[in-house]
């Protein structure tokens, strides 16, 4: 059985239907991607699966382990154990380092488990343990999205979502950031990830989906896409 999927999912913004019953599925264990082009629905379907857009713009079915979660709020979905980093990182600036990882663990009452799991974020992203006491908001770009990904481990997801975790960082930083992405699901957390840096996101990834004006235009291995004579035109950057 599929970890999280959707069936025949649509999502309205009054009277604009902005993604049109697409079907998808993420096995546990598993990372996959969603990519397309601005406005094609990538992150309104993640934002709806993680609770943070509006119930009523819904129809079709989101399944997490097999139990319908749509209109389920944010903070019930979390409990859950689906969480998000989301676009543009989002850190709430007049916090530390520290403190805003142990915003991620808002729910939890393991104290000693939170620490181990801080301890974790700076064994995975060493910048943060260096700026543990800095205010966020001081970070560079990089290490925002760092701080926000360490936030949502804070939680201990079994599913992760990211929505464009490369979105305006520098190549190394990029590079930097999903090695610590693939780490993060080869130690078994379930992943899907919304990019628009295609050529990254099928290189980590083991499928991906391509979304196009709402609906889901085509899915295979990430390998496969990457070898798709429509993809590398559209998507990759090949002639």
């Amino acid at each position: 059985m599929a970890l999280l999927q959707l069936v025949d999912f649509h999502y309205y913004y009054g009277n604009i239907h902005s993604v049109k019953g697409i079907d998808l599925h993420v096995d546990e264990g598993e990372m996959v991607t969603l990519i397309g082009a601005n406005g094609s629905g990538k992150t309104t379907t993640l934002q709806t699966i993680s609770g943070l857009t509006r119930a009523r713009g819904v129809r079709g079915k989101i399944l997490f382990k097999g139990q319908e979660i749509q209109g389920k709020t944010g903070d019930k979905v979390a409990a859950m154990g689906i969480l998000q980093a989301l676009e543009g990182r989002h850190v709430f600036s007049k916090l530390t380092v520290e403190e805003n990882l142990k915003t991620g663990a808002y729910l939890r009452k393991d104290m000693a488990k939170i620490r181990e799991d801080i301890r974790d974020v700076y064994r995975r992203f060493p910048r943060l343990e260096e700026r543990r006491s800095q205010l966020a908001g001081t970070l560079s770009g990089g290490e925002q999205q760092m701080l926000a990904i360490g936030r949502a481990l804070m939680g201990r997801p079994k599913l992760l979502l990211l929505d464009e975790p490369s979105m305006g960082l520098a190549p190394l930083i990029v590079k930097e950031i999903f090695v610590a992405i693939n780490d993060i699901n080869r130690e078994g957390t379930t992943i899907l990830f919304v990019e628009q840096n295609s050529k990254i996101a099928l290189a980590t990834a083991k499928r991906g989906y391509v979304m196009q004006t709402g609906s889901i235009v085509i899915h295979d291995t990430c390998e496969n896409l990457m070898n798709n004579e429509d993809i590398k035109r559209i998507y990759l950057g090949a002639s």
